[in-house]
This record gives C-alpha cells, sequence and structure tokens, in this order.
C-alpha cells in the first residue's frame, strides 16, 4: 500500500517487494536531516532515489514504492491446480486421485467426475 503519511518520522521502517524479494527501508535522522537507510547501509535523501537504488537505477515514485513494514505480508502462496488426468503411455490416461489406468483422456476424466467427486457420506 503506497504510503499516504510524508511526515516520515525517525524509526519508521519500510518495505516493499521487487522482483520476488522483500527490501526494507528505515527512516533515520542524520545531522543532514531525515535519510532513508536500506539494509545494507546506504543512505537517500528521498525514498524515491531508495526506491531507485534497490531497482539497480530505474526511476521511481517512492512514495508509491514503498509501504510501511507492518503492512507488507508473508508473499501469498500460489493456488494449486485443479486434478487432471495424467496422459500415461501408449495414448492412455491415469486418473490423478486414484492412479487408475483409462484407454482415453475422456474416460479417465469420466471417471474423475462421477468416482471422485460424488458426495461423502456424514459420519
Amino acid at each position: 500500500m503506497p504510503l499516504e503519511n510524508r511526515n516520515l518520522e525517525a524509526g519508521t521502517r519500510l518495505a516493499a517487494r521487487y522482483k520476488g524479494t522483500t527490501y526494507t527501508c528505515e527512516v533515520v535522522q542524520t545531522e543532514e536531516g531525515i535519510r532513508y537507510r536500506l539494509e545494507d547501509g546506504r543512505e537517500f535523501k528521498s525514498p524515491s532515489s531508495a526506491a531507485s537504488a534497490v531497482m539497480g537505477g530505474m526511476a521511481a515514485n517512492g512514495w508509491r514504492f514503498w509501504s510501511l513494514a507492518d503492512s507488507i505480508s508473508e508473499k501469498p502462496e500460489k493456488p494449486k491446480k485443479s486434478a487432471k488426468p495424467k496422459k500415461g503411455t501408449a495414448g492412455k490416461a491415469e486418473a490423478v486421485e486414484c492412479g487408475e489406468t483409462f484407454p482415453s483422456a475422456a474416460e479417465a476424466t469420466e471417471h474423475l467426475v462421477t468416482a471422485h467427486t460424488q458426495a461423502q457420506p456424514e459420519t
């Protein structure tokens, strides 16, 4: 979520996810004023220049790139693909659920639909 408050106080921790990696930045007070310190120790005058450094020199809007560190969650898991019949050798297909082999993918799919999607009896 982009930063809305542009008056960040020293000690504020920022985070951003770029190309699958999470980066952190801390707002620090120095003799020269407020600076944005990356985890590797480099300091920048603006969140945009810190974001640009993370992105290898590409121009960046730091107010949109960074979020408050508390608002960055773990990377969400990718949804699992639904079970589909596996194609076996010699033009046969296998039902993923039970491993049974069928002469065609259509028959394996029919088996999955009828045998493995039936409502389970309540216990």
